[in-house]
């Protein structure tokens, strides 16, 4: 029986830009669907009306088609599917697989007061899960939500195309709501209901949405339909490590082409955030569509580098067809119309000086420039004194000159000029090129004088000699202030920290994801690991857990909490660079790994509300001053949760846990 055809889809919410992270997703979407002859779709997903932007969906489409990224079909709007939905969860009531939920949201917000109180994460309870289909709410409630009746034990896994195989236990998925109380889907149905209709058949999303997929899978299993490939391709950070945002430049997708980059330039930059094919670094769209597989995805982040997108918009500034770049550079500055011979007469001396369209429009500042020519405060002093004296020496020559207009021609005739005056080239270039250009920089002088011409040449020249030109101030400098002094720590010894503050601070603890484990070959008590902390790389890491945890429990997929800034260690050879936290009893007999809660982003800190301070720099904690100053105090209370001297371990989802530990 032969596979179905591939087919993606891109699925943004209309509530603003299409930003760089979306722009890479929808162009593997596209990539992919290429590569195996398929479809590329295009669906809004505007079922909240609150949020919803038409604008916003105006500059999605607009940065796709800027990006070249084309969709097949029309774009699909999800909020015209909402009798579908509507028919889905219904039917799922009918097959009691899912069911009305009456519980008011004073009773929600206790019931999660109350978790929270015994530093328990929030789980709905199953309170009307088994009520009968003709309940009537005896506190009156007419417009009840509706659940999902999620399994209650085993675990919810996925083959992820590029994560690797990745097991929920569905003791951490509660009944989730998939119908509000006004009739209107949750993002979890409609998105279910959709790719289902759509006959998507892989999904390839941002590693954000991980703790989404086994939610999804349950729908899909209790609708009995089969669910699609999941492909989730890792985040794309800054340069300082953190999720890209908007202090890092993440802006609209379209924002690029006014700041004068190539769309093919941005296809083969954002093509290689986290795939790669070999060694190669430029390549054709085309190339990249033969090429492209999930298989090629690396799992851990990669880092937004603009130096690096620059480097590479140069390389197809250079590249590119004279007349397209002209018309590239005209969209973005209309002034440049009437210019397009002189334009094409200097391509291929503008183009070795500009990584950006607005750098080659800047190159290109002689040629447009109105007389008198405004010149930079450097450029004038060239245009006074003897300056003055070699244009006017110039101006007579020109005006006398009948030969060919073209650099081979104009070199020996300035060079002959220079010599019977007894100057040197530079002495006559310098002057020539501030009344030309009006800068001290420019392409070569000859090459200058053939695209302005001889009749501006000699007016540009005379503007000088007459005292015509405009004179722009250079910039002011701030002064800088001189670096203080600090004192510096002795090599090999950690920064002094503040006496007051507590141990547990000055350690870095940080969410991982398990990227890649096996056995230490010459320990058969250590496990190794790879592990995902946020950083440009994943780190390397033994663990003396070997005989506490079999092969398919310590996977790759799985969350751990890691221990960042310890001293690289050598364990049975491995030089491991960090320690994951676990739980054990008194006699070590059984140990238990901390684990973040769902929903935690990999790399982010594990702390403890009302504890302050900065951990200490990589590489400066000594493993035993943890065993004397941490390990100690860090327990498990009754229901699991860690903590340390009474304060709760916790991220941004909630405490860490060692769920049998207690």
């Amino acid at each position: 029986m032969s596979s179905p055809p591939v087919i993606t889809r891109f699925a943004p919410s209309p509530t603003g830009y299409l930003h760089i992270g979306g722009a890479r997703t929808a162009l593997f979407c596209f990539l992919y669907a290429r590569h195996f002859g398929g479809q590329f779709k295009l669906r809004i997903e505007d079922t909240d009306a609150e949020r919803h932007n038409e604008d916003a969906v105006a500059a999605i489409c607009q940065g796709m088609e800027w990006l070249g990224v084309k969709h097949d079909g029309d774009i699909v709007r999800q909020s015209l599917n909402k009798t579908r939905h509507q028919e889905v969860a219904q039917q799922l009531i009918s097959e009691k697989k899912a069911y009305k939920c009456y519980c008011s949201k004073e009773r929600l917000d206790g019931l999660r007061a109350e978790a929270e109180k015994n530093k328990l994460p929030f789980r709905y309870p199953g309170t009307c899960r088994e009520l009968p289909a003709d309940h009537v709410d005896p506190g009156g409630c007419t417009d009840p939500v509706v659940r999902i009746k999620a399994p209650l034990e085993g675990n919810t896994a996925w083959d992820d195309e590029v994560q690797g195989t990745i097991t929920v236990p569905n003791k951490d998925i509660d009944d989730l709501i998939i119908l509000r109380g006004d009739g209107s889907p949750t993002y979890l149905l409609a998105v279910v209901v959709d790719d289902h209709d759509m006959q998507i058949t892989n999904v390839i999303r941002g590693s954000d949405h991980i703790s989404n997929t086994p939610r999804q899978i349950i729908i899909y299993e209790a609708a009995g339909w089969k669910h699609p490939n999941f492909g989730h391709i890792p985040l794309i950070h800054g340069p300082d490590g953190q999720k890209l945002s908007k202090r890092h430049g993440a802006i609209g997708c379209e924002q690029y082409e006014s700041m004068g980059y190539l769309p093919e330039a941005m296809r083969n930059y954002l093509s290689r955030l986290s795939w790669a094919h070999g060694n190669d670094e430029i390549f054709s769209t085309e190339q990249a569509i033969e090429w492209f597989t999930l298989e090629g995805c690396s799992k851990s982040p990669s880092c937004f580098d603009f130096d690096k997108l620059k480097d590479l918009n140069a390389h197809y500034i250079k590249e590119c067809d004279k007349d397209r770049l002209f018309d590239l550079v005209k969209k973005l500055h209309p002034d440049v119309g009437p210019f397009k011979a002189q334009f094409d007469m200097a391509v291929d001396m503008l183009k070795p000086r500009a990584k950006t369209l607005l750098e080659y429009r800047e190159a290109a500042d002689f040629i447009c420039a109105k007389r008198p020519l405004v010149l930079e405060e450097k450029a004038a002093k060239g245009v006074t004194g003897g300056g003055k004296d070699v244009l006017t020496g110039i101006i007579e020559l020109l005006k006398g000159y009948s030969g060919e207009w073209t650099p081979e021609a104009l070199e020996p005739l300035i060079v002959k000029y220079a010599e019977d005056k007894g100057l040197k080239l530079g002495q006559v270039a310098q002057p020539m090129r501030a009344a030309l250009t009006g800068t001290t920089a420019s392409p070569g002088i000859y090459e200058v004088m053939w695209v302005v011409g001889k009749e501006d040449v000699v007016g540009r020249c005379q503007d000088a000699v007459d005292g015509k030109n405009e004179i722009k101030a250079a910039p002011k400098k701030e002064p800088k202030e001189a670096p203080k002094k600090e004192d510096k720590p002795k090599k090999g010894n950690p920064p002094p920290a503040n006496a007051d503050q507590p141990e547990y601070t000055k350690l870095e603890i940080k969410v991982g994801l398990l990227t890649k484990t096996w056995h230490h070959p010459e320990s058969d008590k250590l496990w190794c690991e790879e592990i995902d902390v946020g950083e440009e790389k994943p780190r390397e890491v033994a663990s003396g857990l070997r005989a506490f945890y079999t092969e398919e429990e310590f996977k790759a997929g799985r969350k751990v909490c890691v221990v960042t800034n310890l001293k690289p260690a050598k364990m049975a050879g491995f030089e491991s660079c960090g320690m994951v936290l676990c739980a054990a009893n008194a006699e070590h007999t059984k140990v238990e790994l901390l684990e973040p809660p769902e929903g935690a982003a990999v790399g982010e800190r594990v702390v403890i509300d009302g504890l302050d301070g900065e951990p200490l720099p990589p590489n400066q904690v000594a493993k035993k001053s943890i065993l004397k100053n941490v390990l100690p105090d860090l327990k498990t209370d009754g229901a699991g949760v860690a903590t340390w001297k009474g304060g709760v371990l916790k991220t941004s989802a909630g405490p860490c846990t060692a769920p049998t530990m207690f």
